[in-house]
């Protein structure tokens, strides 16, 4: 009993508050490189945070989602430099990200609090020079020399909408990566540097979800290349919630076959004293969780809600 006391004691304290930086810097790159999907593995995880990644090997290239990279490749323009950022390096350390399609999952309801943007490499020279398919923002013009309707005034934006653990959505941030509309056109930009994104105001979020958008479009959609950087994404776990505790109800407590739990809606787990997960579901109130097959001792009943995360203990008898 005394061991089984004691784990549970560590693993409470492993869910004391905490803010984390997602850096990049714990995955391994040679110099000016990238990884790109290509073993197979479908995505990645740094920082506690999984980006998911598709690779199409049909024909051999980055399909969408999310890479990682340390190129340092300012100046190749096109499809082929699709992994570089366009300030050459990360925003604090050589290692970033790069987005193409995808979203963000936490695996639980954080608190996120911000993250750096830039442009890549791809979508800048595209958007400042023209190309093929992209217009050169700024021009009347688009990329076949036809007059578009824009009269010049370009803009690339970025939304990142943040969902709860029921793909809810909780609130939209958006951020411009180039825009072309200013009265003045000496303060019309294209992002070449590094920028910090207040995303406060998603508030509670398990996913993050990413939309780019732009004033060139065409037959087949947008016509800028559908990227962006990342780096340093600030997110702080959720503090438990009294109130939402004090609101919760089990009952047999303790139980020798099944407790039924009466909650706000929200997301369930049970943990052992070693912090496995027996059982999850989504709830809208109420629910019964059949614990026969348990061992005997303490549990931690943990519900997520959009206002925060609530845990009781309960016992198995």
């Amino acid at each position: 009993m005394k061991k089984m006391l004691l784990s549970a004691a560590l693993f409470a304290a492993a869910f004391a508050n905490a803010q984390n930086t997602v850096t990049f810097d714990d995955l391994t790159l040679t110099p000016n490189s990238y990884w790109d999907g290509s073993d197979s593995t479908l995505g990645f995880t740094s920082g506690g945070v999984y980006f998911e990644n598709s690779y199409n090997f049909d024909w051999d290239y980055w399909s969408g989602g999310f890479i990682y990279s340390n190129s340092t490749d300012i100046t190749t323009a096109g499809y082929t430099n699709d992994f570089s950022a366009f300030t050459g390096t990360g925003s604090s350390s050589a290692n970033y990200a790069v987005n193409y399609g995808g979203n963000i999952d936490f695996n639980a309801a954080v608190l996120v609090n911000s993250i750096d943007l830039t442009n890549t490499t791809y979508a800048a020279l595209s958007m400042l020079n023209g190309d093929s398919y992209g217009k050169q923002f700024g021009s009347t013009l688009d990329a076949n020399g036809d007059v578009d309707g824009t009269n010049g005034e370009d803009w690339f934006r970025l939304l990142i909408v943040g969902r709860d653990a029921n793909s809810a959505v909780t609130d939209t941030v958006i951020f411009y990566l180039a825009d072309y509309r200013f009265a003045d056109s000496t303060q019309d930009y294209i992002v070449d540097t590094w920028e910090t994104v207040d995303l406060s105001a998603l508030g509670s979020v398990r996913y993050l979800e990413f939309t780019l958008e732009s004033s060139d479009v065409g037959n087949a959609g947008m016509n800028t290349p559908a990227y962006f950087a990342l780096d340093n994404l600030v997110y702080g776990t959720l503090g438990l919630n009294e109130e939402i505790a004090a609101s919760i109800l089990v009952y047999p407590n303790p139980s020798t076959s099944e407790f039924t739990v009466e909650s706000r809606e929200g997301f369930v787990r049970v943990f052992n004293a070693y912090g496995q997960v027996m059982t999850s579901f989504s709830t809208t109130g109420q629910q019964t969780i059949n614990c026969s097959e348990w061992k005997a001792g303490s549990y931690i009943l943990e519900i997520e809600t959009s206002e925060g995360i609530a845990r009781k203990s309960i016992i198995k008898n």
